[in-house]
Formats: C-alpha cells, structure tokens, sequence
C-alpha cells in the first residue's frame, strides 16, 4: 500500500482520539501541538491526559467510544488496543469523511501517523507505510543527527531574506535556481559558527553574481531574453547564445578526489551543483555525476582501462568545452583526484586560455596521498621518509625518461595508473640499485567499498598481484612505510565507505 505524504494544518481544527493510554497521550501531545482542538474518548486515561483535561487543555469524555463521537471532527485517531472498537471507529470515520489513524492496525487507517523530527521551522517525517514504526523511529534519529539547530537557524535566516530576496531577483525562475544555488552553498558553514553576518554576506554574494549575470545579458538580448526567460536558468544562456556575440560561459575544472563521492571538497560540489554541463571521466562517481542540477547536460568522456570506441581523444574533449562555453553555459569538468596530478588538466587549461574562454581550476584529494592512507599507509614518516615521489605507470612502460637511479633512492615512491606496466617498474627499480626485500603494496579502488590491498616485497610484488588478479584503478606504493600498515587501521577515519577485502603478504 503507498500513501500520499502531505503536512496538515489543524490550527482550530477539532480531532478527536479514541483511547487513554500512553499511545493515546503521546498523540494528543502532537496535536495539541499542532494547534488542534482536542476531544479524548475513554473510560481511563493517563495522568497526563488527566491533567490536561482538568487544565482545559483537552475535552474528556470518560467512557467507551459510541458511534457519533466523530461528528464534527476533521480528522480522528483510534488508540485502542480493541480491533473491534477500531472496526466501528473506522466505519464511522468513513461514512462521516474523517481522516482516521488507528494505531498499529493498518487496515483500519485512511492516513499514516509517522515518525517526526522536528528542529525549529523544519520538519522531517518517516513513514514506513505502516510496516515497521520502529525502524522509522530508528530513521528518525539518524535524520536529528543530520538536522540540528544550525540548520533551523538557517532556515529561519532564508525565511527572512525571502522578501529582499524576491525584489532583489524579480524573475520566478531565475530566482528558483538561484535558492537552490544558496542551500547548496557554504552559507551554512558561516551559520554553525555563528557567525549569522557572514552568512548574509556570503548569499549577497551570490544574489549579486545572478544579478551581474542578467545585467550583462540584458542589453545584448532584448526581447529574446523574454523568451529565454521562460526556460530554465540552466537553459537561458542556451536561448541567449544564438545570438552571434553573446558573452562566453566559464569551465571549472574540478578535482572529484580519489573514488568515494565523499571526499570531493565542499566548493568542488557547490560549483557541480550550479553546472549547465557536466563533462565527467570514468572513476567519477555515479552518485556525484547525479549531484548535477536535473537538466544539466552530462557528457561521459572517460577513457576504459583497455580504449573502446566510445573513448574521445583529448583534442575532443577539448573542443567540447569550448563548444559549450562559448554558448554562454557553466561547464563543469569533473576529474578523478586532482586535475593537475597526471589528469591533463594542465592541456585543457591551455585549449580554453587559446580559445580566450574562462576557466578556473578547483583542486581535489589526490589519489596519490589518499589511497595510501586508505589502506593504512602514510607516504611520509619521521623515522623512515622523509620525502616521496610520484609516477604515472604510463611513463614506466617501454622508452621511460624517469631518472630510474634517482626513483630506487626515493624513500616512498608512489605510482599511479602503473598496474599493468609493473613488472617493468619493479624490474628497473631493482636494476638500479633498489633492495629487493624493501615493502610494497597495492591498493586497487582506493577509497571504495571493493577496495583491497596487497602487500609483499619490491621482489615479489609483481607476481603477487598476478596470482590475486587486481585490476585498475590501482595504486602502487613502495618503501618502508609500508610495513606501517600492520600498525595502523586498513579503514581510513571519515571515508563514506570503509576498505574491506583486504589481502596482505608480509
């Protein structure tokens, strides 16, 4: 059974419950709360019911319910613990159009009572269709530690600046991205400081980048902006860009971190959720990718572990940018870790500087320090290494212009994107001079429930991964602080999903 979740208003509304118990109480309180008119039928009552009665709080009659109880009622609750007194509740209730809940008996109910958390002006319900009230209670909770006074204040706040707001950004539709654009920035962050003044500066801000917007587009479009107006916010500058000299959009080129969707930075997903396009690689994440505003347009360019023909050559990628840009949207250019780390984010920066576009460049976590410390390994240690190196495991398979003499002296040497070139790294490693026995590991989905690692000797690592038959994405980390692992946690603090799986060999 599915029910149609709304909100009342019972302000001066009268509601009448059947029954005195704990139960009945406890609905009463809530309705009481909601500015109902309260009658209670029973023949006993708690003392809490009883004090309300003799306090005017609520009218009591004490004796057994009799049909005609809900007449004038606009809604009704059956807190009894009798199926036969809730079957004649709820014959009433439904010759009479009262709404009726009865209390653990879903097939004597027209509407669902369900679990709510309530923190100043917001008000969050549960409703498990009847099935399990104890697992929304248990929902419930999960949700009040997610929703607390920083957000009520918050919400006060907005209510607040609605009206300013509202003369501030006349059009409907502008106005309805830019609201979304303001929850889904860091003003909330200045409101759990406390510091309510700058979270006003902080949405100033915002309203004034809208309005900077339209004033720019405004004399170019005249009575074509009309029209655009009626579109989406992230569909107007679409509309504005047939117009042959309309002003270029931006790309921010935004680092998604190492796999798992939380540990991309606050401002990263602020901008991807104000994006008209979002140009996404492979290892994003499908949840992230889903974080886009709904008719954003999302074009996936990620290269496949082996090619296929749906992989774009960077020069199309490139162009694809630009194309969008110059349209007049907000691209957004979601890279896996850091954009600047082995994610030819530097190239990308370079087409749209020569096509005279805007772009801004917002980093991410780095696979190359994160995906360590996922597995329990940190790349640095005061008493084993004091600096690191990274690679990229393309330049180590075949010709290779690395310093290979230097790389085997390093004292933790990370190298990304190096699965399948491995026994080639390992191979010139210990053909200049690295110890065979020194520590290594591989770590492959780093950060990400499927997350494993496996650990053996700079010798044997190769064959090992071999026989374990790891696939990319996969990290490669050798040196001493390897063997730090056996002392710390394989399941990094504050990762959305812990590591698990995890295979080691000392």
């Amino acid at each position: 059974m599915t029910f149609y979740p709304v909100f009342l208003n019972l302000r001066g509304r009268r509601a009448v419950v059947i029954g005195g118990g704990a139960v009945a109480e406890q609905k009463v309180r809530g309705l009481l709360a909601a500015g109902a008119h309260v009658t209670v039928v029973s023949p006993e009552t708690t003392v809490g019911l009883s004090t309300l009665a003799a306090e005017n709080g609520i009218e009591l009659r004490r004796r057994p319910y009799r049909a005609g109880d809900l007449a004038g009622a606009w809604l009704a609750i059956a807190a009894t613990d009798d199926r036969t007194v809730n079957a004649s509740v709820w014959a009433e209730a439904e010759r009479a159009g009262v709404p009726l809940n009865a209390v653990d008996d879903v097939e004597h109910c027209s509407f669902i009572a369900p679990a709510i958390h309530r923190e100043g002006d917001i008000t969050v319900a549960v409703s498990t269709s009847g099935k399990s009230p104890a697992l929304a209670a248990r929902l419930r909770r999960r949700i009040a530690n997610m929703i607390g006074g920083a957000e009520a204040r918050f919400c006060a706040l907005l209510g607040e600046l609605r009206p300013d707001l509202a003369a501030r950004v006349p059009d409907a539709r502008t106005r309805t991205a830019l609201w979304y654009r303001i929850v889904d920035s860091d003003a909330i962050e200045f409101v759990r400081r406390g510091d309510m003044e700058g979270a006003r500066g902080r949405i100033d801000e915002l309203i004034d980048e809208v309005r900077a917007q339209e004033s720019r587009l405004k004399p170019r479009l005249g009575t074509a902006r009309e029209r655009a107006l009626q579109l989406p916010l992230q569909r107007q500058c679409r509309a504005a860009s047939s117009l042959a000299d309309s002003e270029p959009g931006v790309v921010y080129l935004v680092g998604a971190g190492p796999g798992d969707p939380g540990l991309i930075t606050a401002r990263g997903l602020e901008i991807l959720r104000s994006a008209d396009v979002l140009v996404y690689d492979r290892l994003v994440a499908p949840s992230l990718v889903a974080e886009a505003p709904p008719g954003a347009e999302c074009v996936f360019v990620g290269k496949r572990p082996h090619g296929g023909k749906g992989d774009r050559a960077q020069d199309e990628i490139n162009a694809l940018l630009v194309d969008r840009a110059r349209r007049g949207l907000t691209v957004v250019r979601l890279k896996g870790g850091d954009p600047f780390v082995f994610g030819r984010g530097a190239e990308e920066c370079e087409a749209l500087h020569a096509a005279g576009v805007p772009f801004h460049v917002v980093p991410g976590v780095t696979s190359a320090v994160a995906v360590p410390a996922a597995a329990g390994i940190p790349v640095t240690h005061r008493r084993l290494a004091s600096a690191f190196a990274v690679v990229t495991g393309h330049e180590c398979d075949g010709v290779s212009n690395l310093d290979w003499e230097s790389l085997a002296r390093v004292p933790t040497l990370v190298v990304l994107m190096g699965l399948s070139a491995l026994p080639e790294i390992t191979a010139r490693l210990l053909a200049h001079g690295a110890d065979p026995d020194t520590p290594a590991a591989v770590i492959a989905s780093g950060t990400l429930p499927a997350q494993r690692t496996v650990v053996a000797t700079l010798a044997t690592l190769a064959d090992r991964i071999a026989e374990e038959g790891l696939e990319p994405p996969a990290t490669v980390v050798i040196g001493e602080v390897v063997r730090v692992r056996e002392l710390l946690s394989a399941e990094a603090v504050g990762l959305t999903h812990p590591a698990r799986g995890l295979v080691s060999q000392a």
